[in-house]
């Protein structure tokens, strides 16, 4: 019997099809809430239209994806998570104005202060989260670990 027709790989795969369908899903809800949370400064500035447009393009490309990951399918989601980590990096920097040392340093020192010894932020001071654009690039490293969950050719032991 070859390795494709193996039970364990057959397992194996229909895990990895599940764990991609998973992440479909979570892509969906993300994609709601982030043009929720976009909604308000989506007419003042351009790139909070990126993770919406990006989200909304992989959640309509990743059925195919699924559905042939043992052909082209694989390739095209390991591309697909590939630009959702671009575009996660490029969340953090934004949300981060351009500075995102110092803002991880500020938030850091204020987990590690006291509780209730805070300073108020008035509205104009408010910032968007700074770490939350890191969920996209964790999101789309686990893809890409899914996608390498089944060998590409069928062989256990084989990776390329």
């Amino acid at each position: 019997m070859d390795d494709i027709q193996h039970p364990s790989w057959r397992r194996l795969a229909l895990v990895q099809r599940g764990l991609l369908v998973l992440l479909l899903g979570g892509m969906f809800l993300l994609l709601l809430e982030i043009r929720f949370e976009h909604s308000a400064v989506m007419g003042e500035k351009w790139q909070s239209w990126i993770p919406c447009v990006y989200l909304a393009v992989l959640v309509v490309l990743m059925p195919t994806g699924i559905m042939f990951v043992n052909r082209f399918g694989r390739n095209l989601l390991i591309a697909l998570f590939s630009g959702l980590i671009i575009v996660g990096t490029l969340g953090f920097w934004f949300h981060s104005k351009g500075n995102p040392i110092q803002k991880v340093a500020e938030i850091v020192a204020t987990d590690l202060s006291a509780p209730g010894h805070l300073k108020e932020q008035s509205d104009e001071d408010s910032t968007p989260p700074v770490l939350a654009p890191l969920a996209l690039v964790g999101l789309g490293s686990i893809g890409m670990l899914v996608c390498f969950l089944v060998p590409k050719n069928g062989k256990l032991g084989e990776t390329m």
